[in-house]
C-alpha cells in the first residue's frame, strides 16, 4: 500500500447561491455522475462526501449544500466554519442569481477569507439560447476578486470533471505545497530557536564554570 494514501485529508467544500441555480445537481453529477430534475429544495443544509486522489494524497471532500432561499441566508455563515473551499453558484439564465453572489459573499463575516479557495460557478450552460450572464463578464468579476471561475452543466455533465479533477485539484495541490512550505519554515524557525537557546545555555554554563574556577583559585591562594 502506498503510504501517501494512508492518511485521509478532509476538505470542507460549501456550495452557496440562490435557489434553483443547481447546487444540488452539481454535487450529484460530481458524486455519482447522475442528474435528476426532481430535486426538492434544500432546507437549511444537506451533506454528502466523496474521496478523490490529489498529488498521491487521499482527499475526502465534505460537500455542504446550503439552502438558497432568502429565509435561510442568515444560517449560511454558521455552516462555513472551517471551510477550505467555497463555490458561489449562479444560473447563467438568471442574471439576478449572478448579482446576488456579492450579497452571499458579504454575509460571510465569520471566516478568514485569505485561507479559503473561492470559485464562481456558472451552471446550466446547456441552455445556451437562454443565457443572460455573459461568460466574459462573469470571468472578469471572478478575476477582479481573485476567485477562480468555471462554467458547467449539471444536466449534461459538461465541465464538471474539469472543474473538480483539474481546476479544483490544482488549487488544492497548490495549497498542499503552501502548507508544507509553511510547516517546514515553522520547523526550521523552531530549530533555530532551540539551537540558539542551547548555545546561550552553553555560554552561560561556561561563564559560570569560569567564575567558579577563579573563585577556587583565589581560595587556594
Amino acid at each position: 500500500m502506498n503510504k501517501s494514501y494512508s492518511k485521509e485529508i478532509k476538505y470542507k467544500l460549501i456550495m452557496i447561491g440562490d435557489e434553483n441555480v443547481g447546487k444540488t445537481s452539481i454535487i450529484s453529477r460530481f458524486k455519482s455522475d447522475k442528474y435528476s430534475g426532481k430535486y426538492e429544495p434544500t432546507l437549511g443544509l444537506d451533506f454528502q462526501s466523496k474521496s478523490i486522489i490529489i498529488d498521491n494524497k487521499n482527499v475526502k471532500l465534505l460537500l455542504y449544500d446550503t439552502a438558497g432561499q432568502e429565509k435561510f441566508r442568515a444560517l449560511v455563515p454558521l455552516y462555513t466554519k472551517e471551510a477550505k473551499i467555497i463555490f458561489f453558484v449562479y444560473d447563467i439564465t438568471n442574471y439576478d442569481s449572478f448579482l446576488n453572489i456579492e450579497k452571499w459573499f458579504n454575509s460571510l463575516s465569520n471566516i478568514n477569507k485569505d485561507e479559503i479557495i473561492f470559485f464562481i460557478i456558472g451552471n446550466k450552460i446547456d441552455l445556451i439560447n437562454e443565457r443572460k450572464v455573459p461568460t466574459e463578464e462573469a470571468k472578469m468579476y471572478a478575476e477582479s476578486h481573485n476567485y477562480f471561475f468555471a462554467e458547467v452543466s449539471a444536466l449534461t455533465g459538461e465541465g464538471i470533471d474539469d472543474l473538480f479533477s483539474r481546476k479544483l485539484s490544482t488549487q488544492i495541490k497548490k495549497q498542499f505545497l503552501y502548507e508544507e512550505k509553511t510547516n517546514r519554515d515553522q520547523e526550521e524557525e523552531k530549530l533555530k530557536i532551540n539551537l540558539q537557546e542551547n548555545l546561550d545555555k552553553n555560554i552561560k554554563n561556561k561563564k559560570k564554570k569560569n567564575v567558579v574556577a577563579v573563585l577556587n583559585n583565589n581560595i587556594n591562594v
